[in-house]
């Protein structure tokens, strides 16, 4: 699932301008960046991803004109390596991008394509030439440290607090990664780091709730749990047919959460069997509470709990034996988060 996390944009104006846009990763995440911007012909280029380890800066895009008042447009997202979903930077102008490297002009139905929709920042003036990534930790020059920091917890080593400073519980973590992947020494820290990531994506990669489409045709899935004490329903996912997606990034230790789905296009069809009311929209969507949901604009349907997790994961594989099938139902394609 992608959590929208409470990071924030710094923009830094340049003394001197570049070519390109110089972007700097001051946060303990590894991120790709996409951008964009328009063409001559007046279309929306967009091209992704530009990965960037923490502590590094990345020259990437398309030569800048410093007369030119065109904005440049702008998005990133952390490495599916980390636990607790993906952290996203960006803004309010939805524009198409692809699971992996991509490179898209003058879309608009992203849909048709096989492509996910993103919000962007709209970068201007002088703001366009230099992008510095921050969380509210600041980490600043400690970054590169934060990041092999937090990658070593998430590859499971004992890693109490994520604070960029250098320490003998980090050293100590990283002897043990060394040992442990039979490295003939410990590595320079950039290669550090894609070691450390390798060995979380392969730990977390199948860790959380995992739900699949077994149906024909497409479905979109909301998620509905407790978070911070406050009930809160979430949507939607879309998945094609044999398609599966993570609702939940994290290893589980309870099934302590809850599930609907819908059938989207001409067929039509709801999850059937849900005995947690929560409230939902057709369109993305976060509900906190699950009272009163019409009073609040809202729908409910019943959701249900999914599956004790084994090893800290649930999975759910969705059939058509699941959904009620009213006659000549269609409902409207719920949006992506």
């Amino acid at each position: 699932m992608m959590f929208r996390a409470v990071l924030f944009l710094s923009l830094l104006i340049p003394a001197m301008p570049a070519q390109a846009a110089d972007i700097c990763n001051e946060t303990s995440f590894i991120v790709e960046a996409a951008l964009g911007w328009a063409t001559p012909d007046r279309e929306i280029a967009v091209e992704g991803w530009t990965r960037i380890r923490p502590g590094e800066c990345v020259e990437t895009g398309p030569s800048i004109d410093p007369d030119s008042d065109e904005p440049l447009l702008f998005y990133a997202r952390s490495t599916a390596a980390y636990l607790g979903g993906v952290r996203e930077w960006g803004g309010q102008l939805d524009l198409c991008v692809g699971a992996s490297d991509f490179a898209v002009e003058g879309v608009s139905d992203c849909d048709a394509l096989g492509l996910d929709r993103r919000g962007f920042d709209i970068l201007r003036g002088e703001h366009r030439f230099r992008t510095i990534l921050v969380e509210p930790a600041d980490f600043g020059e400690d970054a590169q440290e934060a990041g092999t920091q937090r990658l070593l917890r998430d590859a499971g080593y004992d890693i109490r607090s994520i604070d960029g400073l250098e320490g003998r519980r980090t050293t100590r973590a990283i002897s043990a990664f060394v040992q442990a992947e039979s490295l003939p020494r410990t590595p320079p820290r950039p290669e550090l780091i894609d070691a450390l990531e390798a060995a979380a994506l392969r730990r977390n990669a199948e860790a959380g709730l995992i739900l699949c489409n077994e149906t024909e045709g497409r479905i979109a899935v909301a998620l509905g749990r407790e978070r911070d004490e406050v009930w809160e329903a979430r949507g939607w996912w879309r998945l094609d047919a044999g398609g599966c997606a993570r609702l939940i990034a994290d290893h589980l230790t309870q099934a302590n959460a809850f599930y609907y789905a819908e059938r989207t296009g001409e067929l039509g069809g709801t999850l059937q069997g849900g005995t947690e009311e929560f409230c939902f929209s057709p369109s993305r969507f976060v509900a906190e509470g699950r009272d009163d949901c019409a009073g609040r604009g809202y729908s409910s349907a019943g959701f249900r709990q999914i599956p004790e997790p084994l090893d800290g994961t649930s999975r759910i594989e969705l059939t058509i034996a699941d959904f009620r099938i009213p006659a000549q139902q269609a409902t409207p394609e719920p949006e992506q988060p």
